[in-house]
């Protein structure tokens, strides 16, 4: 399998990975072979890329997930109905619905740092709609396979895991016609916006089993090193490191993944953009550093075109050597070339 763009699909197609919305509903099943009413579904949908099939491309689901589907799938309802609860006006969660968070937080935190050598996979196929849902639960898988990586302890990672996936929670009490504006933000609008982190801390605070500094998180990751970040302008010494890791994890996810007023940007791209923060102090220099070792610029899945003239999938990331995968060409007979030795070869451009 590989990812590929809807624009690209061609009658015949198979979707290798299911498709479901925030309310588990499959939409579409993996093994559909695919016709014009289903790629014009898609992008109604505004579903920009999905997984398809390939003979010459040996690859499982287990090869581009990070954390299992099912849970995935469980995260993404549960934020939902988080998000659902506050815009009804409750201002809360009840104990039940506290209870199943933490018990979700806690299976998050068991599977999502199992195996955390590299990231290979980490783009959603989402509808647009259901955004803040995944973005949520994406936010918390990266932020505590960073916070593994620093040898958290369980609670720590708990109480890290809890504030990051409801960092964003004060987005429910924020304007619809704002949050889903395809355009850039007027002035106006963009201050209104950024009171969602102010309205995140008002909300978990009153939560009786969400501890303070998982609650400062909703407030806090927007706020830079440099002093340049929001509510308060604070710099990094006044910046709780919960925080600089989810600002991190905020950031990656925003940017790889499609936005109601963009595209998602290439692996590559978000990898340079994030060391030019690294060199103007706005992320914490030795989180970023343990966040960038575990990225990779052409994830597993992922479509290049190569120098020779052919286009290939990426099937294995070489860890020594992370920009030079090992590939599988889509043409001469599905060769396998191992980039870290075949030097002589490079991967001109992302197709996907």
């Amino acid at each position: 399998m590989y990812l590929a763009k809807v624009s690209e699909l061609s009658k015949g197609d198979i979707l290798a990975k299911k498709i479901y919305n925030s309310d588990g509903k499959l939409l579409l099943g993996a093994g559909r072979k695919l016709n014009e009413k289903y790629i014009n579904k898609l992008k109604s949908l505004q579903i920009n890329h999905v997984y398809i099939e390939d003979d010459r491309v040996d690859l499982e689901e287990e090869d581009i997930e990070i954390i299992p589907e099912k849970i995935k799938q469980e995260a993404v309802m549960i934020a939902k109905e988080c998000i659902k609860k506050i815009n009804c006006g409750e201002n809360k969660l009840d104990e039940k619905d506290q209870k199943q968070l933490f018990k979700l937080i806690e299976r998050i935190v068991e599977t999502a740092t199992a195996n955390t050598t590299l990231l290979n996979c980490i783009k959603d196929i989402r509808l647009l709609e259901d955004e803040l849902f995944f973005h949520l639960t994406n936010v918390t898988v990266l932020s505590l396979i960073i916070g593994k990586k620093l040898d958290y302890n369980r609670k720590r990672l708990l109480e890290l895991g809890l504030g990051a996936f409801l960092h964003d929670i004060g987005k429910s009490m924020v304007p619809p016609e704002i949050l889903d504006k395809p355009g850039k933000l007027t002035s106006e609008e963009f201050e209104e916006a950024k009171k969602h982190t102010t309205y995140g801390y008002q909300i978990l605070s009153k939560l009786e089993d969400v501890p303070e500094i998982s609650a400062r998180i909703a407030y806090l990751h927007h706020e830079r090193c440099d002093g340049s970040g929001y509510p308060k302008g604070i710099s990094k010494r006044f910046i709780d490191e919960y925080a600089r890791i989810v600002a991190i994890s905020d950031v990656f996810d925003a940017m790889v993944n499609d936005r109601v007023y963009r595209s998602s940007i290439k692996v590559s791209e978000v990898i340079e953009y994030l060391y030019t923060t690294f060199t103007e102090n706005k992320m914490d220099r030795e989180l970023l550093d343990e966040f960038l070792k575990m990225i990779v610029p052409y994830p597993v899945g992922t479509k290049v075109k190569l120098s020779i003239g052919c286009e290939a999938v990426v099937i294995k990331v070489n860890e020594d050597m992370k920009s030079r995968p090992i590939v599988r060409a889509l043409n001469f007979n599905g060769l396998e070339i191992d980039l870290s030795k075949d030097l002589n070869i490079e991967i001109i451009e992302e197709i996907s």
